[in-house]
């Protein structure tokens, strides 16, 4: 999430918006949004097995600790998925310097 704000200014300047969401509590989503200096919208409260159903995503539900793995998402202006990456665990991201990349070669810079 925080290379994802140091990248920032290069989302905006091509009209392209950043937008995070976590099944942590306001609370916790807060102090994340503190820690990493965040400046773009970060949802919170998310139900990690109803949004594991609606998008693909895995979601792990130990005992008493439901998570989501991380899951990334591009979106094309209509709201449809260009791409999607789907982590089963500590690794598998979406990276932002592969996710700018594909932004300049969807743009034709």
């Amino acid at each position: 999430m925080a290379d994802y704000q140091e990248h920032l200014a290069e989302f905006s300047k091509r009209g392209i918006d950043v937008i995070a969401a976590s099944s942590e509590t306001k609370e916790e989503a807060e102090e994340t949004i503190a820690k990493l200096g965040l400046s773009y919208p970060v949802a919170y409260g998310i139900d990690p097995a109803a949004f594991a159903e609606l998008t693909g995503a895995f979601f792990a539900d130990d005992d008493d600790d439901r998570y989501l793995h991380a899951t990334g998402f591009i979106l094309r202006p209509d709201q449809t998925v260009d791409i999607a990456v789907y982590s089963t665990g500590a690794i598998g991201r979406l990276e932002v310097e592969d996710s700018l990349n594909l932004m300049k070669f969807r743009l034709k810079e």
